[in-house]
């Protein structure tokens, strides 16, 4: 009878797999760039839809001896999956509202788009025409003026000798003609001051279609980095339901083991983890200003000659590996840990030596004195007090003789940060003074402990203190360091 079972599940976990891996052919995004009248999302949309309810399944059996019982079991193991599967079912549906959302945002835009490229071209074409008149009216002026000019030329030629009495009537009509060519210099002047001044017109407009454009591809982008996040956060999804149904069969047609409930335990450790990686791209910054701040660690490592292969880096709580991307572009050996699954992902995507797991837990696991030093990048503000001790005594446990360990966290002496800046983070527990941490810090072991403050606001924030104190002292506690970093070292 198990075994009965068995092939069942496995003929169900099979279409699963093909049903999934069909999506996911059906979703990736084509190679060159079509029109989104002619991209496949509709049919995405579609198997998205038609796909997204995996809770109202029918089960039946085509044996006839066995038949009901595996259906019952399939059932009974549907009520235990129900909180899961509601919830999948529920997040399938939110994903495919947003994303016919942000496909039709993506085809308002491209229309746009389109009809902004027809204005332009249609300015164009009547910058074109204005330019071509201007030159045949200003073409026309110099041959009337030329011929004018040449005709009295002629006249006068033929006619000095017998027109010697009518002298000063000539010259009066020389000075007339010679007044109509100055009128004539001026209406050319004029035209060519209108000229440039539509010239300079068409030109300001085209800047603004310029700039119009821009906005129109910054807001593309946006959109395209969320549809990524979406097609991120539904693989994941994916991810998750086949692990706790192959987790599921494992146990079947008996209860669920202690195994079985850690790895459903696990997974749900991850459900958040994608929303995290948003809200690090968001409010983190770009991975250039990030590692320009972590250039301060360098010379402290260098001095010391950490880094090298008898004196390696690991780094807790890596998250996007900006700092051991720093450290493997300055020839340094490091390696990172972090519990997210999609930022060790994009880590080892960029060539990064990443585990995915707990940091603490991880310590534990290594021997004595294996690493030159730890570092870990706004990672305490996130433990609760127990969690810290144990950190820090397997930091300095793991730590070579003269390693170095550092913690960087971000500083509540700074009205703004304490009191605004440091809850935009949801994981946050709590503000750590600096005064606090060192004590903590050598009381686990770590000597010649010192405060590093850092990254304070731009000039440009402060206010003008015109010699007042304060002036000065509002500028210190509002506009001083937003962090700063602890550093100790192991005797």
């Amino acid at each position: 009878m198990p075994e009965a079972l068995e092939i069942d599940v496995d003929q169900l976990m099979e279409r699963l797999r093909e049903d999934t891996g069909k999506r996911r052919s059906e979703a990736s995004p084509p190679k060159a760039r079509t029109p989104l009248a002619q991209a496949p999302m509709p049919a995405d949309f579609a198997c998205l839809q038609s796909g997204g309810d995996i809770y109202h399944i029918d089960f039946t059996s085509h044996r006839k001896v066995l038949g009901r019982l595996v259906v019952f079991a399939k059932n009974m193991l549907r009520q235990l999956l129900t909180p899961i599967l509601e919830r999948q079912f529920a997040f399938n549906a939110a994903t495919a509202r947003a994303a016919a959302y942000l496909w039709q945002q993506a085809a308002d835009t491209q229309a746009l788009w389109a009809e902004t490229a027809e204005h332009m071209e249609a300015v164009r074409r009547h910058q074109d025409a204005i330019m071509q008149t201007l030159r045949q009216e200003l073409e026309a002026l110099r041959q009337e003026q030329a011929a004018a000019l040449q005709a009295l030329r002629t006249e006068m030629l033929g006619h000095v000798q017998a027109w010697g009495r009518w002298g000063e009537q000539t010259e009066t009509r020389l000075t007339g003609l010679e007044q109509t060519a100055n009128a004539l210099e001026r209406a050319q002047q004029d035209l060519s001051t209108h000229t440039d001044k539509t010239l300079s017109q068409l030109r300001t407009d085209h800047g603004l279609m310029d700039r119009a454009l821009s906005q129109l591809r910054t807001d593309h982008g946006l959109m395209d980095r969320a549809l990524s996040q979406l097609k991120t956060g539904h693989t994941l999804q994916e991810r998750r339901l086949t692990v706790l149904l192959e987790e599921a069969r494992k146990r079947l047609p008996g209860p669920l083991g202690q195994d079985q409930l850690r790895v459903f335990a696990d997974e749900g450790r991850h459900v958040l983890d994608a929303l995290y990686v948003s809200f690090e791209d968001q409010f983190r910054g770009t991975r250039e200003d990030i590692k320009g701040r972590f250039r301060v660690y360098l010379p402290l490592l260098k001095e010391a000659k950490l880094g090298s292969d008898a004196l390696p880096i690991l780094d807790v709580g890596c998250g996007r590996g900006e700092w051991l991307e720093l450290l493997q572009e300055e020839g340094l050996r490091a390696q990172g840990i972090d519990v997210n699954r999609v930022l060790v992902g994009e880590c080892r995507d960029r060539g990064l030596a990443v585990t995915e797991g707990e940091a603490i837990a991880y310590l534990a696991t290594l021997p004595p004195q294996s690493f030159g030093a730890i570092s870990g990048f706004h990672v305490i503000e996130h433990l609760p007090l127990d969690a810290l001790i144990r950190l820090l005594d397997e930091t300095v446990r793991v730590l070579k003789p003269g390693g170095m360990a550092v913690f960087e966290t971000p500083n509540p002496e700074n009205v703004l940060v304490g009191s605004c800046n440091f809850y935009l983070d949801p994981t946050h527990r709590n503000p750590l003074p600096s005064s606090m941490v060192k004590f903590i810090v050598e009381s686990r072991g770590l000597c010649r402990v010192e405060i590093m403050n850092l990254h304070p606001y731009p000039k440009s924030s402060r206010v003008e203190e015109g010699g007042l104190d304060v002036a000065r002292r509002f500028n210190e506690y509002f506009y001083g360091p937003q962090d700063y970093a602890v550093v100790g070292w192991k005797v």
